[in-house]
């Protein structure tokens, strides 16, 4: 908010700023608007297979089995010809990790 923006309005604040040319404000009280509920399912799958004296554990890892694509973080910038408040990231997609370990 500039000095100018300051003055102005249904309670104008009658002086400059002091000695700062614009001061950040907030358009909406903290703590009174939240982003998309994160709902992430993961599944994992494994075997443990002896062979003698060798241990193997083969495994097979889903994440987000639900492709869900919620934003989980924002820029909190204000800017009129974006939308607000902006996404800068997002969760994941879907993948598949396949995973072995020998133990001897």
């Amino acid at each position: 908010m500039t000095s100018a923006i300051a003055n102005q309005g249904p309670q104008p604040l009658g002086r400059n700023l002091a000695g700062v040319p614009f001061v950040t404000v907030n358009l909406i009280a903290p703590g009174s608007l939240y982003g998309d509920r994160v709902n992430e399912v993961d599944i994992r799958i494994a075997k443990i297979l002896r062979f003698g004296r060798t241990r193997t554990n083969v495994g097979l890892d889903f994440y987000n089995v639900l492709n869900s694509n919620p934003a989980l973080t924002y820029n909190p910038a204000y800017s009129p010809t974006l939308p607000f408040p902006r996404p800068t990231g997002v969760l994941q997609p879907r993948f598949v990790k396949i995973s072995a370990q020998f133990d001897f």
